[in-house]
């Protein structure tokens, strides 16, 4: 009983800091960002290239094919 205790108690405190996350990142103002190479899901061995905030470290957005580019080729 004690493990599922634990695990329940686990899965209550993640679920908290999802949504405090959550809370941040939609009250952020995403001032600065960055083109970077993200997993697509945890457990993911597969990456997407995204503009991630900075600050808050939320995806806010795709880059157009030059952005990407311009990534890929180092920003030359």
């Amino acid at each position: 009983m004690a493990r599922s205790k634990k695990v329940s108690s686990l899965i209550a405190e993640k679920r908290k800091i999802s949504k405090e996350i959550e809370h941040l990142q939609n009250n952020c103002e995403h001032l600065s960002k960055s083109i970077r190479s993200i997993p697509e899901s945890v457990d993911s061995t597969s990456f997407l290239i995204r503009w991630i905030c900075n600050t808050c470290e939320k995806v806010i957005g795709i880059p157009n094919d030059q952005e990407l580019n311009k990534y890929l080729n180092g920003s030359r």
